[in-house]
């Protein structure tokens, strides 16, 4: 039987990271632009919610204008 190598890659680990980072930017920047929570999702293929916590604050930061 094999063993299961449960030690992660840290080039692995950041490079998941920094993709997060990025489609968090974007997500942010599309939301701002005004498009649609739908359409932000499907074009980077991620869950709703996701999507939807960062909304919450992009619409925060315009009430507040």
């Amino acid at each position: 039987m094999t063993k299961k190598n449960t030690a992660t890659d840290p080039i692995n680990d950041q490079l998941y990271a920094l993709i997060r980072v990025i489609q968090d930017l974007f997500i942010l920047q599309a939301l701002l632009g005004g498009v649609q929570v739908g359409d932000v999702r499907a074009a980077l293929k991620i869950d709703k919610t996701r999507v939807s916590k960062i909304s919450v604050y992009v619409k925060r930061a315009k009430r507040s204008k």
